[in-house]
């Protein structure tokens, strides 16, 4: 499978990367500056520069399918990254494909007025452009992971409509995303995830 990643440089993004690129996926990865593609070229991946705020289509080319694993965090610039460039995203895919797309979100998008309050306003943010992929007709996937860690991977989850507050290791997160490109059937389900008791596998089928 031809896999394009955008936010390939971020902590979630990379890791997928590395491991689609490593499971022998063709890869190509969305970046903005050299030191990240040489980064990318080490992963295994074709480098594509490009920016969300500009021209970044490229790395679509032969794509089957798309992982949004970007963000402009709490502090960042968020309303343009995790907003309108999400939505610009899912647009392009709506008019030139590929259809499928799987999208790195956030716990709580769908409550966020019970999430700590530095998050809320980028989970409102969230919401809406979740909400624009979920009626873009696209076979998409959005996964919500809990708090974020740089821990190895344990291969065990929870997942659910709403998962317990809780954390997982960006290892995993990038595993729940290629589980979910390898399973047609996690086209049109949002789910949340954390650190949990059950394999992966296991965990998506139950979705």
């Amino acid at each position: 499978m031809k896999i394009a990643v955008i936010g390939a440089a971020g902590g979630v993004g990379r890791r997928v990367v590395a491991q689609a690129a490593k499971a022998g996926h063709d890869v190509a990865a969305l970046v903005r500056r050299e030191e990240q593609a040489d980064m990318m070229s080490l992963y295994g991946a074709k480098p594509v520069m490009g920016d969300l705020e500009g021209d970044w289509q490229a790395v679509l080319d032969g794509a089957d399918a798309v992982v949004w694993a970007a963000g402009g965090g709490a502090g960042g610039n968020y309303q343009a990254i995790d907003g309108e460039a999400l939505g610009r995203v899912a647009d392009t895919l709506t008019e030139r494909g590929p259809k499928r797309l799987i999208v790195v979100s956030s716990m709580g998008v769908d409550r966020p007025e019970q999430m700590p309050p530095f998050l809320q306003q980028v989970l409102k943010v969230k919401a809406e452009s979740d909400g624009h992929v979920q009626q873009s007709g696209l076979d998409w996937t959005i996964v919500r992971p809990g708090g974020l860690n740089d821990e190895p991977g344990i291969g065990k989850i929870t997942v659910g409509t709403h998962a317990p507050r809780g954390s997982i290791s960006r290892d995993d997160v990038a595993s729940v995303v290629l589980a979910c490109l390898g399973d047609p059937s996690t086209a049109g389900k949002t789910f949340e995830m954390v650190a949990g008791e059950q394999g992966i596998s296991d965990a998506i089928a139950s979705l």
